[in-house]
């Protein structure tokens, strides 16, 4: 099961709609399991969230083994300064683990037109299913059109695809069947 939480005022279509696209691409239940609010510990002197930071204090969600939480957000993340300086953020996720975020701060904006709603969600959707495809183990992929594709990449294009490569697709099939339930 995915469990979807968010951390900030969503629209239920855009939620419905990621709940259907992350169905899809991981053959997985997905249900909405609320909101919570950001975590205080983990904002920053200058706006921003610590993502590590953040998917560990948030307020807990109730889970079973093997279940994903994927919390949403609009606020800008951020992470720790590597060797080439600080990543940009546009999602973190436990790799391996249980629980990611999400944050919207990076998108186009959603405007009120069919194509830009449209587009808004196709990239809620792609880096949505990055998060979750790195909670099933799934590395970044060499392949632009694939959702595990990292999202800083200059080769990533403007409108990326939400779905994952046959080869991260398979992968993700072999871990969800070796899961405990």
């Amino acid at each position: 099961m995915i469990r979807i939480v968010t951390l900030s005022p969503f629209d239920p279509g855009d939620i419905a709609l990621l709940a259907k696209t992350l169905f899809t691409a991981f053959g997985l239940g997905t249900e909405y399991a609320g909101e919570r609010p950001l975590p205080p510990e983990a904002e920053q002197d200058d706006g921003r969230y610590d993502a590590v930071k953040l998917v560990a204090e948030v307020n807990p969600v109730k889970t079973f083994a093997d279940d994903k939480v994927l919390f949403l957000t609009d606020a800008e993340l951020s992470m720790r300064k590597g060797p080439l300086g600080e990543p940009p953020c546009w999602c973190f996720a436990q790799y391996g683990g249980e629980k990611a975020v999400v944050s919207t701060s990076r998108f186009p904006e959603r405007g009120v037109s069919e194509a830009s709603i449209e587009a808004w969600r196709k990239r809620l959707a792609r880096e949505s299913i990055h998060a979750v495809g790195h909670l099933w183990d799934l590395h970044h992929c060499y392949d632009a059109r694939c959702a595990m594709h990292p999202s800083w990449s200059p080769s990533l294009p403007a409108s990326p695809e939400a779905e994952l490569c046959s080869f991260d697709r398979d992968k993700s099939e072999r871990k969800v069947r070796l899961a405990k339930t």
